[in-house]
């Protein structure tokens, strides 16, 4: 199984359409720092019983990661702190894909060297995997163009036609 870092961003968005049971049964748990943990839990999302839940259940394993090293990753790529930690702890942890939608992080997390995938990813492969069927997939890609799920129209427009197709 592929080892799976994810920003508080992908677990939100997938909390929020009730499939962070996603995760599991596409890379059977993502790794999260403890600081987007804590951030996620501090900004008290209406998610964050499912969010809970999924650290209770094993979904989210969250780990300790060094500030100072997180720090200097803001810093040398104008990313926010809790996504630095993340890719300090896909370091630490020789993850191959790396969960985000901000397209600074998704860039920089390329450029190191990770398979990056967002929430749509994310749901295209539950399709492709068998995990959500074509009218399942369709649906959850128009709730997240109906909230305030930041992405191009043009982006979601292409994934929903490709399904479609």
């Amino acid at each position: 199984m592929q080892r799976v870092v994810g920003d508080s961003d992908v677990i939100i968005h997938l909390a929020k359409l009730n499939k962070l049971d996603l995760i599991r049964e596409l890379y059977e748990c993502a790794h999260i720092p403890r600081y987007v943990e804590l951030e996620m839990v501090r900004y008290q999302y209406d998610e964050v019983g499912i969010i809970e839940d999924a650290v209770r259940h094993g979904v989210l394993k969250v780990y300790e990661t060094d500030d100072s090293k997180a720090r200097s990753i803001a810093g040398r790529y104008g990313i926010y702190i809790g996504e630095a930690h993340v890719k300090v702890l896909a370091e630490e942890l020789y993850a191959e894909i790396f969960l985000s939608n901000e397209r600074k992080v998704r860039i920089a997390a390329k450029e190191e060297g990770f398979f990056v995938a967002g929430t749509v990813g994310v749901i295209l492969r539950g399709m492709n995997q068998g995990c959500l069927t074509k009218e399942e997939a369709i649906k959850l890609l128009n709730k997240l163009k109906a909230s305030k799920f930041r992405i191009h129209p043009n982006i979601m427009d292409s994934a929903i036609n490709s399904i479609e197709e």
